[in-house]
């Protein structure tokens, strides 16, 4: 199979169209090919000339935009268009005109931006690390107690085993001594 040439389905609207002049900064889009839309800033996605059929849009619907008809975009949402002619209209061979309008921040947004970025990159952060932190303590205490309770009993067992072996090699008279100062042989 041939390899085919790699033609940017989206070009500037320099030109004027065969059916109608093309809006002042417009992108046109070829009919037999489709456009994934992943905006990294929110704005209106305008249609000048044409039909496009919209997959993805924020009501999670397919949508038909027609000339005139103008659609919000938002950061993160993805939406794919296409060239969509009504069978017999003879426009099939027409290219869909469109416009992506930025939609322009409030001054205020920065802030409220920078503020979410500060939460999200260093406050939950922090917050985890404390509790893991916290957790790490706990455990390390609990251990501690843990192995503090081990060494008493082992030193216990030692003393007493100790005492025992003492007891057993010690001469009888030195039982007898034991025993009346209350010692356990």
């Amino acid at each position: 199979m041939p390899a085919r040439p790699l033609i940017p389905p989206l070009q500037p609207c320099a030109q004027p169209s065969v059916h109608r002049r093309a809006a002042a900064g417009c992108w046109r889009l070829a009919p037999g090919r489709a456009l994934s839309l992943k905006p990294r800033e929110s704005g209106v996605l305008r249609i000048a000339q044409g039909r496009v059929w919209l997959t993805g849009a924020a009501s999670a619907q397919d949508q038909v935009l027609q000339a005139g008809d103008a659609l919000p975009v938002v950061v993160g949402q993805h939406v794919v268009l296409e060239p969509w002619a009504l069978p017999g209209a003879g426009d099939a061979d027409a290219p869909v005109l469109f416009q992506w309008d930025p939609v322009a921040v409030p001054p205020h947004h920065h802030r409220v931006r920078a503020a979410r970025d500060w939460e999200l990159g260093v406050v939950l952060p922090l917050q985890e690390l404390v509790r893991a932190l916290v957790g790490a303590g706990r455990a390390v205490g609990a251990a501690a107690v843990q192995v503090t309770a081990a060494a008493g009993r082992l030193g216990a067992g030692l003393a007493g085993f100790a005492l025992g072996r003492v007891m057993a090699t010690a001469a009888p008279g030195e039982k007898e001594i034991c025993m009346k100062s209350g010692c356990s042989a």
